[in-house]
């Protein structure tokens, strides 16, 4: 196996792991917003996970921890840092507040459309994808709405989806900003200072909850209630999770890695069947299905071609 084919198989391996870990941390973040306002529990599962990433940055940093803090260094650590950290909170606190009273199957289905929103982006800044990735992210659609909206239930769009639906398109460009940034930085590294940007902004917003949409003020008895809840949340989602995207990244061009990463749907439905004896209906099998015929679908041999990317 040649160079580039491994670096793609590690990288893809690191982005379906990542994936894995989100999909079954879903059941620990719904759970948790029972306790506590959504805004409030992004701020410390953020701080959190950009805490723990410190220690890991140094120790993998081969003893060139100090040198992305060198003067003609500081700008683009800074600048990646913050500019991933604050698309990060837009993304993150969408979601969380849109999934206060927006369905889950229809959240989870809007959010899944950042499939399509990373190449359509990518198109306008250079990173055209070949045709079997359109393809696949296509096919995942379908899948995605099999999997995620049941039968009888009707698709109206409100204000909540419409969040939701924003959300989705802050991930594509945080997968995008990733991508630019990713290259250049440790990824342990940028991935801690994204989650402090984001932990400090959702604390500073974290009124919201109370104001909004009344969630009680925050106490230690409520966090107390959550602890493993966020505990799982920021070390394995935040700290573990996305360092695994940013080093998936570095590896597979960004169309093909918003498709491995939406594997998170696919496992968060079966960790609730597995945790909490949820039931997998047919049309959830299929959808599943669908969407890991997707995924071979868009990883399948092709020619390189110029201005396309795998």
């Amino acid at each position: 196996m040649n160079t580039d084919k491994k670096r793609y198989l590690t990288g893809s391996m690191a982005l379906i792991l990542a994936a894995f870990f989100w999909g079954t941390a879903f059941v620990a973040q719904s759970s948790a917003m029972d306790d506590v306002g959504p805004m409030t529990f992004s701020a410390i599962r953020s701080l959190l996970g950009g805490i723990v990433l410190i220690p890991i940055y140094i120790l993998t940093s081969n003893g060139k921890a100090k040198e992305p803090f060198r003067k003609e260094n500081i700008k683009k650590t800074l600048t990646a840092g913050a500019v991933c950290g604050c698309i990060m909170y837009l993304a993150m606190n969408l979601q969380q507040i849109g999934l206060v009273h927006a369905a889950a199957g229809k959240a989870a289905f809007i959010t899944a459309l950042y499939i399509i929103f990373v190449p359509i982006i990518g198109c306008f800044i250079g990173k055209r994808p070949g045709m079997l990735v359109w393809l696949g992210a296509v096919i995942a659609v379908v899948g995605f709405y099999l999997l995620n909206i049941q039968q009888g239930e009707g698709f109206g769009v409100g204000f909540w989806e419409i969040l939701v639906f924003i959300c989705s398109v802050m991930f594509s460009c945080h997968i995008l900003a990733v991508d630019k940034f990713g290259a250049e930085l440790n990824a342990a590294l940028l991935s801690s200072m994204q989650f402090i940007v984001t932990g400090l902004l959702s604390l500073a917003t974290a009124f919201i909850d109370t104001a909004l949409l009344d969630y009680p003020p925050l106490t230690l008895d409520a966090v107390g209630a959550v602890w493993f809840n966020i505990a799982y949340m920021g070390v394995v989602s935040c700290g573990l999770a996305y360092t695994l995207q940013i080093a998936g990244q570095q590896r597979v061009p960004s169309a093909s890695a918003s498709l491995m990463m939406s594997l998170e749907s696919v496992f968060a439905v079966l960790a609730a069947w597995l945790l909490l004896d949820e039931r997998m209906e047919p049309q959830q099998i299929i959808g599943c299905s669908i969407i890991f015929a997707a995924i071979v679908v868009s990883q399948l041999p092709r020619k390189k071609a110029d201005g396309q990317i795998r």
